[in-house]
């Protein structure tokens, strides 16, 4: 499936005419699979002494190739909504939503920010460096990183919860927006 799965692909515009329903599931179970063993691998490497091309880079790359592939499917959920592509979309959310809680909770990988955060390499940051830093720490302390864990995992449910619940409101929205019809016949009106 990977060799003919457009959205596991490189590519410089998505190939819209080519991704189907049956593509969306297996490439977004994929790329988590493939960030989660790059992140742990990430960690090993990264754990002793934190660089902005070993961490920030890195994990930028993995969210960028996550981008790269689920951004075309809501795309096309938006804007060529069909039954067999909508549910492929809502099938994904909830591992969408666990994912990025599970990374904003990661005590590892925040540890590896703070750990950069205070380094020496720091001094020679530039201005857009220093915040994409601090709005990343700001990022793990607002996904509940310093939660006791029973609140973190109330946390990952009202998330899950508001992933599926978003979803539910733009397909209503969607359905709506596809049934609404006006019919003018005076000339004069039109």
């Amino acid at each position: 499936m990977t060799a003919d799965n457009p959205l596991l692909q490189d590519f410089d515009l998505p190939p819209y005419s080519a991704i189907r329903p049956e593509h969306v599931e297996p490439a977004v179970d994929a790329i988590l699979a493939d960030s989660r063993v790059a992140i742990a691998q990430l960690l090993t490497e990264q754990n002793a002494a934190p660089s902005w091309n070993g961490l920030v880079l890195a994990l930028d790359e993995l969210g960028a190739r996550l981008s790269r592939a689920w951004s075309p499917v809501s795309h096309l959920n938006a804007v060529c909504n069909s039954a067999e592509l909508r549910a492929a979309y809502e099938a994904c959310l909830p591992a969408l939503s666990a994912y990025s809680t599970e990374m904003g909770q990661n005590r590892e990988l925040f540890q590896a920010f703070e750990a950069l955060a205070h380094s020496p390499h720091v001094a020679d940051f530039d201005q857009a460096q220093l915040t994409i830093l601090e709005h990343s720490l700001r990022d793990f302390r607002l996904s509940g990183i310093d939660l006791p864990h029973d609140k973190q995992k109330r946390y990952a449910e009202v998330q899950s919860k508001l992933s599926e619940l978003g979803s539910k409101f733009s397909n209503q929205l969607l359905d709506a927006t596809q049934a609404w019809t006006k019919h003018v016949t005076d000339e004069a009106t039109l």
